[in-house]
């Protein structure tokens, strides 16, 4: 008689018997001639037809089984072999090392029972998760595990808000903060400078808003995720002419009437001296803060501001430099000055602007410019232009907006209605690489061909003290042989310098020159490393980088 925690389901040729307490199958053959040539497709057939199919068959079992069936031993039929086992479903739940996150992964049964949510349940609770959990996620885990692996995040922390930091709000829109304005795409507007603008005694000028503390998470496991606080940063120290208010301790108040000027963590008021004209009556001037001059700069004379420089007039020779922007509300025209440096002839212009910021004209002739950014309404005219971001010639309404003659360069744009002119004269606009930079790489160059220089001659030396030390002073060759050494050295140290400026000044793939209407022959365009002159008059176009050559995109104009 069978015991009653076993059960037995008999096939052609296959007895299948259960013990219900381990849950282990074990098979029967009632013939061991009817399975000539069986396989593990046959056995694990004969199984399913059984009632067995979703049972976990052992591949270790069964190759004992077929091994078996391999000898024909008649015998076979007297034993009995385990060849599968019945498993219920499982799962895991892991939670992240910062217990803000757990997952639930589900297998299904073979053969046994399936995984319950009640058994999630009591995992989720032996965990310890009393926060973020999900349970309609986490039963559509288990319902899906029942046919397949399944793995999902079924509980998520609630993530702290960290505070912000400082902010400073200027209480003058239209301060300016040395640079064109930029709209919210990110475009610059550089005929756009607007007006300086002016405040009086006790004008607020900027606002602190203190840091926020922020808002605390909580984890899986109902404890405190802290929030990070805000960094608290206090109004500059180095701010001038401003004060705090009395009655809000986050509010600066303008001390003088001046131009205000945005600087990092709080507001300036630059004092603002204002001349008639600068010529020999008014001597050089140098001045912390902005000038505005009501007339013209005559030739030879010049001017220094650490603020902004604002001339009415004419701008005949004159060098000015600024901290900030530079505007000539007509031209400046100077004259081209021959000296001789070194070896070298060279053309110096005598009307000479510097600006930290932006420099802008109506024309240019015969001067040398460098600035951020130059904004020139007409013309160009045989001058030499830097500028470390972009070079714009022709405002709205512009008769020429010309390039002619002369060096204009930008580290990213290059923009004219016409360049060149029919008369040919040599052009060059460069785009690409940074001036400043460019200019420094070229005086390490010279540095070091005087150096190397310097080093032949005495190497030769040392080389003729050598061959005739009777005609030369005991210790010649010693001093010698040391000063070789130091120009050697001082040659290694240029030339890491030099290594360490190529390096940073890489190439801008952005940069381009766009030409609005049309290009004239005699002009020579790089940007970059790469180069084309232009021989016959061409419609305008944008010169771009493009797989690293240099193309003129006529539609781009």
């Amino acid at each position: 008689m069978m015991d009653p925690k076993e059960r037995e389901s008999k096939q052609p040729g296959l007895t299948c018997r259960v013990e219900e307490d381990t849950g282990t199958l074990f098979v029967h053959i009632d013939d061991p001639h009817d399975w000539p040539g069986a396989s593990a497709d046959d056995v694990t057939a004969a199984l399913a037809k059984a009632g067995f199919g979703d049972w976990a068959v052992s591949e270790k079992d069964l190759a004992v089984f077929l091994d078996a069936l391999g000898t024909g031993d008649p015998a076979l039929s007297d034993r009995e072999f385990l060849l599968a086992r019945r498993l219920d479903g499982s799962f895991s739940l892991a939670l992240d090392a910062g217990k803000q996150a757990a997952t639930l992964s589900v297998c299904p049964p073979q053969g046994g029972r399936e995984v319950s949510s009640e058994q999630v349940l009591q995992a989720v609770a032996a965990q310890g998760i009393v926060h973020g959990l999900d349970e309609d996620s986490m039963r559509q885990v288990v319902q899906a595990g029942a046919r397949a692996r399944t793995e999902a995040v079924i509980a998520v922390a609630t993530l702290p808000v960290h505070g912000n930091d400082t902010v400073f709000e200027s209480l003058v829109p239209q301060a300016r903060q040395r640079m064109p304005y930029i709209d919210e795409h990110g475009r610059a507007d550089y005929r756009n400078l607007g007006d300086v603008p002016q405040v009086s005694v006790d004008t607020p000028v900027m606002r602190r808003h203190p840091a926020t503390p922020g808002t605390p998470g909580t984890n899986l496991l109902g404890q405190v995720i802290p929030a990070r606080p805000g960094r608290e940063l206090a109004f500059s120290s180095s701010l001038r002419n401003v004060r705090l208010s009395p009655d809000d301790p986050n509010v600066l108040l303008s001390t003088i009437s001046g131009a205000p000027v945005v600087v990092p963590r709080g507001v300036l008021v630059e004092e603002s001296l204002r001349v008639d004209r600068v010529d020999l009556s008014s001597g050089n001037l140098n001045f912390e803060g902005s000038v505005v001059i009501r007339d013209d700069v005559i030739a030879g004379m010049k001017v220094v501001a650490s603020g902004d420089i604002i001339v009415n007039g004419m701008v005949e020779g004159a060098i000015l430099e600024a901290g900030g922007d530079i505007q000539v509300r007509h031209g400046v025209v100077g004259q081209l000055q021959h000296h001789e440096d070194g070896s070298h002839h060279k053309v110096r212009p005598t009307a000479r602007l510097k600006a930290a910021g932006t420099v802008s004209a109506h024309f240019l002739e015969n001067a040398w410019v460098q600035a951020r950014d130059v904004v020139i309404h007409e013309q160009v005219f045989h001058s030499q232009v830097s500028a470390s971001h972009a070079v714009i010639v022709g405002g709205q309404g512009a008769r020429k907006g010309q390039i002619v003659g002369g060096l204009v360069r930008a580290r990213e744009l290059i923009e004219c209605l016409l360049l060149g002119s029919p008369s040919g004269p040599h052009t060059q606009v460069v785009a690409g690489i940074d001036p400043g930079l460019r200019d420094r790489i070229s005086e390490l160059d010279q540095r070091i061909q005087e150096q190397n220089r310097l080093a032949d001659e005495l190497t030769r030396t040392v080389h003729f003290a050598k061959q005739h030390p009777e005609r030369v002073a005991a210790d010649f060759l010693r001093r010698a042989a040391n000063t070789l050494a130091e120009a050697q050295a001082h040659i290694r140290e240029l030339e890491m310098e030099k290594e360490a400026l190529v390096a940073q000044q890489g190439r801008c793939q952005s940069a381009c020159v766009l030409v609005r209407q049309r290009i004239f022959h005699g002009v020579e365009v790089f940007v970059g490393d790469r180069s084309r002159r232009i021989e016959t008059e061409v419609m305008g176009g944008l010169f771009r980088l493009s797989g690293g050559e240099l193309i003129l995109d006529h539609a781009a104009s």
